[in-house]
């Protein structure tokens, strides 16, 4: 696969060619005549010319969180590629790239992510000045008609054990797990990629009306549900408030959550307010995320015998593939539904 940024570069790319063609070594490449190095050039270009209509320039999507690129990859299809960066069960705020993964990223050419308040570590990746010539970079929490849910902020100004500094909070950044929002980032997606590969465009476009169609009808399935099924009347608690904007186009709200922050333990106030909404609401399940610690959850749930199911936002199991965003969120859905409405 040959990246738009190495068809660019076109030495680069034709020694790339050919080294993998067997036809010549890189060394004797490098030592060809100013005449050969002009011939050359002349060759990738008439390869490029004739290959475009196939396809065969790639977009290289970068992005930080695997549902990112399920996203991508639902809309590049066979004209590109998308990778995460962040590895499965990596924390998204405190995550730490290994090189290749920073390799990757350089190599791009279109980085995609949350934004500066949710993958902290990733702002100078991502917002770095001057050192993506000819790269792009969406950010999907400043796109035009994303849909941010705003959670409430607590005053715990007299208690001494809470840190209040948490700036950022007051947004839910789990955006990607609204269907609409994954629209208007699958169409920023669509609109890079075309202004990078204007060959396959109406691919692009195509793709994106397919992925627009499927989120409308996850909707629609969301709201054809019996109001008698049940799932509306039962209770549940998340082990922190991740799921917001599911729950919303579910229909569904959760009657606590054990973790207030999911980057710090809580305090023993907040904990005494869990297990006191938790006593009145009678839930039913409890809906965990991978490395929740069980001993929290034991204390807070203690005296109360609750379905448990794990959830991963992150999407860290979701195999590549058609559809994949789609098969991401309607896997939670039915894990969710499969929990409330068991007997």
């Amino acid at each position: 696969m040959i990246s738009l940024r190495l068809l660019r570069q076109p030495q680069a790319a034709l020694a790339i060619l050919l080294a993998r063609s067997a036809q010549f070594p890189l060394a004797a490449i490098s030592a060809r005549s100013r005449d050969g190095l002009h011939k050359a050039s002349k060759a990738l270009w008439l390869v490029s010319v004739l290959c475009a209509p196939l396809g065969f320039a790639q977009v290289d999507v970068a992005t930080s969180i695997q549902p990112l690129a399920l996203i991508a990859n639902d809309i590049l299809g066979e004209a590109g590629n998308a990778v995460a960066l962040i590895k499965p069960g990596d924390s998204p705020h405190h995550a730490s790239l290994t090189p290749s993964a920073r390799l990757v990223a350089a190599r791009a050419d279109i980085l995609l992510w949350i934004g500066e308040d949710f993958e902290v570590n990733l702002v100078s990746l991502f917002q770095a000045p001057g050192s993506r010539t000819g790269s792009s970079t969406i950010t999907a929490s400043t796109l035009a008609g994303i849909r941010l849910r705003e959670v409430g902020i607590e005053n715990h100004e007299d208690d001494p054990d809470h840190d209040t500094d948490h700036s950022g909070h007051d947004t839910d950044l789990h955006l990607w797990l609204d269907t609409h929002n994954a629209e208007r980032i699958a169409a920023a997606v669509a609109a890079a990629a075309s202004a990078l590969n204007p060959a396959d465009a109406a691919g692009y476009a195509q793709r994106l009306q397919a992925f627009s169609d499927a989120q409308a009808a996850i909707r629609a399935d969301f709201a054809a549900r019996s109001p008698d099924d049940g799932i509306a009347a039962a209770a549940f608690v998340v082990y922190h408030d991740a799921y917001g904007y599911l729950e919303r186009d579910m229909g569904l709200a959760h009657a606590a959550a054990l973790l207030a922050d999911p980057e710090r333990a809580p305090t023993i106030r907040e904990l005494t307010d869990v297990r006191a909404a938790i006593a009145i609401a009678a839930p039913v399940c409890l809906f965990s995320e991978p490395g929740a610690d069980p001993r929290l959850i034991d204390t807070a749930l203690a005296g109360h015998a609750l379905r448990r199911v794990e959830l991963d936002a992150l999407g860290a199991q979701i195999e590549a593939g058609a559809e994949g965003y789609s098969r991401f969120i309607r896997g939670l859905a039915q894990d969710i539904q499969g929990c409330l409405s068991a007997p």
